[in-house]
C-alpha cells in the first residue's frame, strides 16, 4: 500500500470535532490531540513523515534536549519517536530545509544553552538531520551566528542562510559538501535580521523583504550582489506571513493589520497588488499552499501572542478570485510559535503555540479542506497520480495525469 493510501486509511481514523460540520465549503477539524513537545518548528521529511522540535517535553523553550519524528501513517497516537538531542545544540529557533540532492534536511544556527538555562542568543552550529536513520548530528559551523534565520534552497541546490541575531551583516552559502562561505559584498544590515521573508525568484536570484517591508534581490554567485527593490505599502510587521503561491507570486497577509499583499516577481522588478483582507487581523497566522493553488490561513489573534480577539478560523484564499473564504474552526489558539504543514494526504497539520505564550500547545489538531468532501459531507473521491515523471529539471513545467479512485472512508 502506498504511502498516501496508508495515510488516508490512519487519518480517516481520527475524530472529528463536534464543533465542526464536515462538509465541501467549511471543511472539518480534528479534535485536538497530543504532541510530545511544542513543535516550534515542523518540517516534512521525504518520506512523508514530520520532523518537529522546539521545547522540552514539558513544553519549556530549548531544543537542547529533544526532538520528535511523527509518522502519520500510523495515526496521532502511538506514532511518536521521540530521540534525544546529542549534537549539543539548542536548536530552537534555527531555520530547516530540506536539502535538494540528499533529502537530508539542513537546520541553521539556534540559541545557546548554557549553565542549565536559555539565553536568546544566536549560536554558529549547523546540523543535519538524516530520516534514514532518524539522527541528527552537527555540521561545519557557520561564519556568524544565526538565531532567527532563515534558509533558502538556490537551483543549483546549495543553501542560501540570511539573518538571524547575530548573522544579520552577512548572509552565507552551504555547498553540496557542507562548506560555508560568507557573501562578502552582500551587506544586509539595513535590514531587519530576524526571519526576513526570502524566496527562490524564477530567475535564480533570491528574492526577500524583511519585517519592515523593505524589498531586495540577492544574487548568490560568487560574493553576492544586493539589489533593494524598493518597499511594501501600509503596515508590516514580524508577525505577518508569506507563502509563494504560484511560480513568482508571492501572498503576504496579517500581521500588523488585516490587509493582504500580491507580490508579483516574474518581471524582475516587483509590482505589488493589494486582495481582499483577512476577517480580522491575525498576527502570527500561517499560511499553507494547498495542493489546489489556493492558500490556507490559520491561527493568530489581534494581539501578539494573548488571547485577545484569537481568530480559530480556517479561511482560504482564492487567487482566481481574491476572496477569502470562512471555514471550520479549530478548538486551540495557535498564536507564537505555532505553525501548518501541509501533509500527504492532502490535509494540514496546525501545530504548536507557546515558549512563551498563554497557551502551552503540547498538542495539534488536523484540518481537512473543504474539497476533501463531497456535498453531503461524506469523503470526496481522490485522485490517483498514474502518470509522471521521476525527475523535473528546474524551471520546467509538466502536469502529471490524474485518474479517480474510490474514496477510503473506513481504516
Amino acid at each position: 500500500m502506498s504511502i498516501r493510501a496508508r495515510l488516508a486509511v490512519a487519518l480517516c481514523a481520527l475524530v472529528i470535532s463536534s464543533t465542526s460540520i464536515a462538509d465541501n465549503v467549511r471543511g472539518a477539524w480534528s479534535a485536538p490531540f497530543a504532541w510530545p513537545l511544542i513543535a516550534a518548528h515542523a518540517v516534512m521529511t521525504p518520506d512523508g513523515r514530520v520532523l518537529t522540535y522546539g521545547t522540552d517535553g514539558n513544553g519549556n523553550q530549548t531544543g537542547f534536549f529533544i526532538y520528535d519524528i511523527w509518522d502519520p501513517t500510523a495515526g496521532p497516537a502511538g506514532a511518536h519517536l521521540t530521540l534525544p538531542n546529542i549534537s549539543g545544540t539548542d536548536i530552537f529557533c534555527s531555520s530547516q530545509v530540506v536539502m535538494a540532492a540528499s533529502g537530508d534536511i539542513f537546520i541553521a544556527g539556534g540559541d545557546n544553552y548554557v549553565n542549565g538555562g536559555t539565553t536568546n542568543t544566536g549560536n554558529n552550529n549547523s546540523n543535519v538531520f538524516t530520516p534514514s536513520s532518524n539522527s541528527l548530528a552537527r555540521g561545519n559551523n557557520m561564519n556568524r551566528a544565526r538565531w532567527y534565520s532563515s534558509s533558502t534552497t538556490l537551483l543549483n541546490g546549495e543553501i542560501y542562510i540570511q539573518g538571524g541575531s547575530g548573522g544579520g551583516d552577512l548572509p552565507e552559502i552551504r555547498d553540496a559538501a557542507g562548506a560555508l562561505r560568507l557573501l562578502s559584498s552582500v551587506n544586509t544590515s539595513g535590514y531587519a535580521s530576524n526571519f526576513p521573508r526570502n524566496f527562490l525568484a524564477p530567475d535564480g536570484r533570491v528574492f526577500g523583504f524583511d519585517t519592515s517591508g523593505k524589498m531586495y534581490y540577492v544574487t548568490p554567485s560568487g560574493s553576492g550582489l544586493l539589489t533593494p527593490v524598493g518597499q511594501l505599502p501600509g503596515a508590516t510587521s514580524w508577525t505577518s506571513s508569506a507563502a509563494m503561491f504560484q511560480p513568482g507570486r508571492i501572498l503576504q497577509a496579517g500581521g500588523a493589520s488585516s490587509a493582504a499583499l500580491i507580490i508579483d516577481i516574474n518581471a524582475g522588478t516587483p509590482v505589488v497588488t493589494t486582495t481582499q483582507s483577512m476577517s480580522t487581523q491575525r498576527q502570527w497566522v500561517s499560511a499553507t499552499v494547498l495542493p489546489d493553488g489556493k492558500v490556507l490561513g490559520t491561527g493568530g489573534s489581534v494581539v501578539e501572542n494573548q488571547l485577545s480577539g484569537v481568530n480559530n478560523i480556517a479561511e482560504i484564499w482564492n487567487p482566481a478570485t481574491g476572496t477569502w473564504t470562512q471555514g471550520a474552526s479549530a478548538v486551540n489558539a495557535r498564536l507564537y510559535h505555532s505553525g501548518a504543514l501541509l501533509l500527504p494526504d492532502a490535509s494540514v497539520l496546525i501545530l504548536g503555540g507557546g515558549a512563551p505564550g498563554p497557551l502551552k500547545n503540547l498538542n495539534a489538531e488536523i484540518y481537512y479542506p473543504p474539497y476533501l468532501f463531497d456535498a453531503a459531507g461524506a469523503r470526496a473521491a481522490r485522485p490517483t497520480i498514474v502518470s509522471a515523471p521521476d525527475t523535473v529539471m528546474p524551471g520546467r513545467r509538466r502536469q502529471p495525469c490524474f485518474v479517480h479512485q474510490d474514496r477510503v472512508d473506513h481504516p
